[in-house]
């Protein structure tokens, strides 16, 4: 059994058909889909999303991105908005499991936008500590002058502590790799990524992690595995995602399912 811990099966691109998807999912191995949401209105759509063959879960979340709207729109605020999930949450309880997507995003982003982004995730980390819910970070830094800018990674890891995270769609640097090694309850999560061929410091990271630390995630329609780039990605390619890390690792294939699966049932207490 495996589990895609960040998926967003909601989106238009599975409209047409959302059953083969589950299908594939399916023959690969995958039972279990987080639909992960990224806004008021997606989390509502991610908490909607049935299925009676694969276990769906939801999460309730604004992405940093989001930010932006709060400068530019007096109608809207972070408080209201965050009342707003919590009232999805409420109505979802037993399928509802954390947090999330929501972090910090510093690539391209006006200074300004950054002390917004930060209130946003803050207020997301209080509502997961409220909820006694696990948190799903998105977490990016511009490197496109410094390659080796770690400023939004630094600033996730103080401001989540020890609570109970997944730091999704894994991109950390080898200096932000060895600070998550030592805080507890914070897990890594590897998405297609980690298959391309760039991505030598990803591998690196999967090598040093301890498997207790590992969690798997496609973040689908994205990023999908080297094997099919240019494609819609699938649940289905955690498969794929599997198997390079029990390479890197030098262990068995089950022995990465059956450690990954567990991780998230425990932190996401399932």
């Amino acid at each position: 059994m495996l589990i895609d811990t960040h998926a967003h099966l909601y989106w238009p691109d599975y409209k047409q058909d959302l059953d083969q998807v589950i299908k594939h999912s399916l023959d690969a191995g995958v039972t279990t889909i987080i639909n992960v949401g990224v806004d008021v209105e997606l989390s509502k759509k991610a908490a909607e999303l049935e299925s009676d063959k694969v276990k769906f879960y939801s999460t309730i979340g604004i992405h940093p991105h989001e930010a932006v709207k709060y400068l530019s729109d007096p109608s809207v605020s972070i408080h209201e908005d965050i009342e707003k999930l919590e009232k999805i949450y409420q109505e979802n309880i037993s399928k509802c499991i954390a947090v999330g997507e929501c972090g910090l995003d510093y690539k391209e982003v006006d200074e300004q936008i950054k002390p917004l982004q930060r209130q946003l995730f803050q207020a997301q980390i209080d509502l997961a500590k409220k909820l006694n819910l696990s948190l799903i970070v998105h977490c990016r830094d511009d490197r496109s002058k410094n390659p080796s800018n770690s400023e939004a990674w630094d600033q996730v890891l103080e401001m989540i502590g020890e609570h109970p995270t997944i730091l999704h769609c894994y991109s950390g640097l080898s200096q932000t790799t060895q600070k998550v090694l030592s805080i507890p309850n914070v897990l890594v999560s590897f998405a297609g990524t980690i298959t391309y061929p760039k991505n030598d410091y990803l591998r690196e990271a999967a090598k040093l992690l301890p498997l207790e630390k590992i969690v798997l995630e496609t973040d689908c329609p994205f990023l999908p595995p080297q094997s099919k780039r240019g494609t819609r990605n699938e649940p289905s390619a955690v498969l794929e995602i599997a198997n390079l890390i029990a390479d890197i690792k030098g262990v068995s294939f089950d022995e990465v399912a059956i450690q990954t699966t567990a991780n998230a049932a425990k932190i996401f207490a399932f």
